[in-house]
């Protein structure tokens, strides 16, 4: 796919999301009471959260879905999205089956002996390793059923973006997240201000915004093959 289609794509996700949102907050005018309307601002705040998780995670599978599609060699890529490829082959690395798909060599017995056969297996399949055509799974990208500032900058790390990219806007999404549990658990009964909301909402369009624009400058410099932050 060309790199102005994925563009596209990103921006089509984020625009139908902060519409959706934004229709259901004008529906506002229509409520008279103040009561009723912080009552209302409850439901806003669980699909403004479920927009966040939404697009924060269609927008890093579109960024994978794109390296994938290059079909390039693992060598050729940053050390980030090297090891983001090779997630499976740290796990079978640390498992210490005998039995592993991976590592099929008859292991000594003994447990030092057994690791550092394993070491040494790992080792030889290096030059095989960066040879291989990169394919970065796709449960790479977790939200954990719950992005948290702390999920979200995980997730920045392992694609190689700054894992601080967001953290003047943690404290809002920690207080979105915060109000949406409170509303699943039945704690918050009582609404949300307006000034409050307006504050979740403008701080999560911003991230979602700022999140748009880091995957294409990323896409655009081909930050895949090198470190450009």
């Amino acid at each position: 796919m060309e790199i102005i289609d994925v563009l596209s794509q990103i921006e089509e996700e984020l625009t139908w999301r902060q519409n959706e949102i934004r229709f259901l907050r004008n529906q506002l005018s229509n409520i008279s009471a103040e009561d009723d309307k912080k009552r209302y601002r409850k439901s806003l705040v669980v699909m403004l959260y479920s927009h966040y998780e939404g697009f924060c995670r269609t927008a890093f599978l579109i960024y994978v879905h794109q390296i994938n599609n290059l079909r390039i060699k693992r060598g050729e890529v940053n050390e980030y999205i090297k090891t983001a490829s090779l997630a499976e082959v740290f796990k079978a690395y640390s498992n210490l089956d005998k039995k592993c798909k991976l590592f099929k060599k008859v292991l000594p017995d003994d447990f030092k002996l057994h690791l550092y056969s394993r070491q040494v297996d790992f080792v030889n399949m290096i030059n095989e390793l960066w040879n291989d055509t990169l394919i970065i799974p796709e449960d790479i990208i977790d939200t954990e059923s719950n992005l948290r500032p702390v999920v979200l900058r995980k997730m920045l790390f392992r694609l190689g973006f700054p894992c601080d990219t967001f953290s003047q806007y943690e404290g809002r999404i920690h207080m979105l997240l915060e109000y949406r549990n409170n509303i699943a658990h039945g704690t918050k009964k009582d609404g949300l201000t307006e000034t409050d909301y307006y504050r979740i909402e403008s701080a999560t369009f911003t991230i979602m915004t700022e999140l748009k624009k880091l995957i294409i400058k990323a896409l655009q410099n081909d930050a895949h093959l090198k470190n450009v932050y």
